[in-house]
């Protein structure tokens, strides 16, 4: 089971005042006659400094990020370092008194307040500045990647709502344009077309679909395409998967089989062809595309579009340094090869 280190800030700052205790324990015990009195200081320290801290990492720091009061902040954290300064002074007279009161063995060299330097106080004064200086720096780190994980599912809804935008317009113009000359054939694509849509709106903000569900979806698409152009076209489809089950993000492939269609070879003239490989084995999916092209002078058309941008940049945020994306063009072909290590 994955846990997201993230959503739960405990995580993290529990070991870090676990941690904590573990340093002001060895760095006492080698100077005093008794481990429980070392163990002793160390948890009460760290219980006394532990919601000073959190509260000026969590609440203030929070507050001061938001409405950028640093000069306030600065002075909540001079403050709060003197308090912890003052509560390690505290404790250390207090555990001189224990020993002098018989409690624990006397002549601790870390306890032994009799002759300090007038300069001891930043001793203590210096460990509040450090623990304050650590904690809130490690909190500012889980702020900055909650901002940016919440940058990135905004990038990620953003991106899948541009998805097949002009496909949604031509498919209606072209019902719109059977009704007056096929209501048949123009019903049986308004109902292809609705499963498409179905699809899109219950399954287009999902994290994650299955693999049967997407390619179903693809599926749904080519047969769309292929009732728009008739025999205009030649398609041919091989899907091979070994999960059905599993899980991918929605809307990954569509920009790449809708771009086939946008800038295959079409007409009266000059019948053009998709083929469409697509495989599953284990955790790698593979997925091939080859399309003709207009082999007439003027029908030029540039491929680099939004689409392949906006997917581009779905696959870098998804997939990063597992994917494989490559696209080759002549005069005559476009191929696309997609492999994912899912």
């Amino acid at each position: 089971m994955k846990v997201d280190l993230i959503k739960n800030d405990k995580l993290v700052i529990i070991p870090f005042w676990i941690l904590i205790f573990f340093i002001f324990w060895l760095q006492v015990l080698p100077q005093v006659k008794s481990i429980w009195e070392s163990i002793l200081f160390s948890v009460l320290l760290v219980l006394t400094i532990c919601p000073i801290a959190n509260y000026l990492s969590g609440s203030l720091l929070l507050k001061a990020m938001k409405q950028k009061g640093v000069k306030l902040f600065m002075f909540q954290f001079s403050f709060f370092s003197l308090l912890i300064g003052f509560a390690f002074l505290a404790y250390i007279n207090l555990f001189f008194w224990l020993e002098n009161s018989g409690v624990f063995p006397s002549g601790s060299e870390y306890f032994d307040v009799t002759d300090l330097a007038p300069y001891a106080f930043f001793i203590p004064l210096s460990s509040g500045i450090i623990i304050n200086i650590t904690i809130c720096g490690l909190r500012f780190f889980l702020e900055y990647i909650k901002s940016q994980k919440i940058l990135v599912e905004y990038q990620l809804r953003t991106l899948q709502h541009q998805v097949t935008p002009h496909f949604m317009f031509n498919v209606l113009n072209h019902i719109h344009i059977l009704m007056q000359t096929d209501v048949d054939l123009a019903s049986d694509l308004l109902i292809k077309y609705s499963e498409i849509l179905r699809y899109q709106l219950y399954n287009g903000d999902k994290q994650k679909v299955t693999l049967e569900q997407d390619i179903q979806f693809l599926k749904d698409f080519i047969a769309v395409e292929e009732i728009r152009w008739g025999d205009k076209l030649v398609v041919t489809s091989s899907w091979k998967i070994e999960q059905p089950q599993k899980e991918i993000p929605a809307l990954l492939f569509i920009t790449f089989i809708e771009n086939a269609f946008k800038h295959v070879s079409k007409s009266d003239f000059e019948k053009g062809y998709i083929d469409i490989d697509f495989r599953q084995e284990g955790d790698t999916l593979c997925l091939k595309i080859e399309n003709s092209k207009s082999t007439f002078p003027g029908k030029k058309i540039n491929t680099g579009g939004l689409g392949l941008k906006n997917i581009k940049e779905r696959l870098e945020i998804l997939y990063f340094g597992c994917y494989n994306l490559t696209i080759e063009e002549t005069d005559a072909v476009y191929r696309t090869k997609l492999i994912i290590n899912i």
